[in-house]
């Protein structure tokens, strides 16, 4: 992706994790950022290694934060004023923000839990979006959505969040025809298991986590794995919101070395 000195993008869920890598990506590319997160200090470090990367790349982009859930509605207005009030412009917005679900069976999943999950990253996704068209509408902007290869694995426990990751893949290819005429375009990366803090976040053992993304690497086709770097997602957002993707919209990109092709690996069990 070549320099985008005056753009901007939004990055939902940038306090750690993909989030964080990619804002840092588009930091470096000359891109102002907008850093949305519920962590007021892990946002605060994000922001900080964004102002890093675009003084070590030649470029002076701003950075702002917003400290919130994305599951209420006003905290989702003020990020996206405050990033026009800010730059002017929003030209990327990546929905990154999401939850994973409590591992549970199917007999033991409340609607507390359900809800929790389909809020987060469904919800809150479509309503955001639905917001920021005005803004994309004007800079002829994208989304990317960040989705995950269980959209299309089915799993035997943590089911809510296989819906929501489905329905958000429809989503981004219902809005790609509904948004299309408008100038914007609407895809998904759909990542394989990335080493992040979704799983310990949600109490699964942190021993239990290391030994699984192991065993992830290794059965992954693609020589080289390693669940660990986030390098490869936000690559491909990368391209996915450049000039060379400009004919690419409605389309759910699986970031994977090949492993959704042979299934999902993961025993959700108890």
């Amino acid at each position: 992706m070549a320099s985008s000195s005056g753009k901007s993008v939004m990055v939902t869920g940038s306090s750690s994790g993909i989030g964080e890598c990619t804002a840092i990506m588009f930091a470096s590319k000359g891109y102002h950022v907008t850093l949305c997160g519920r962590d007021s200090d892990r946002l605060q470090e994000a922001a900080e290694k964004c102002r890093q990367a675009a003084a070590s790349s030649g470029h002076s982009g701003q950075v702002i934060t917003v400290v919130g859930d994305m599951t209420d509605s006003a905290v989702r207005e003020k990020a996206l004023l405050d990033t026009h009030q800010a730059f002017g412009r929003l030209d990327v917005l990546f929905v990154n923000h999401g939850v994973a679900s409590s591992i549970k069976l199917f007999s033991d999943i409340s609607e507390q839990d359900y809800d929790r999950v389909m809020n987060t990253n469904l919800k809150s996704a479509f309503f955001l979006i639905q917001k920021a068209v005005p803004y994309l509408e004007q800079s002829r902007g994208c989304v990317v959505c960040n989705s995950s290869i269980l959209s299309e694995l089915p799993g035997q426990s943590g089911i809510p969040y296989y819906l929501s990751k489905a329905a958000m893949d429809h989503m981004v290819r219902c809005l790609a025809l509904e948004l299309g005429p408008k100038g914007i375009r609407v895809n998904a990366v759909n990542p394989t298991f990335v080493n992040t803090r979704i799983l310990t976040n949600v109490g699964r053992n942190p021993e239990e986590v290391k030994a699984m993304y192991a065993a992830i690497d290794r059965a992954t086709p693609l020589a080289g794995a390693d669940s660990s770097s986030l390098a490869e997602q936000a690559d491909v957002i990368a391209f996915l919101t450049s000039v060379d993707a400009r004919f690419i919209t409605g389309q759910c990109l699986a970031v994977d070395g090949g492993l959704s092709c042979k299934g999902n690996p993961v025993l959700w069990r108890q």
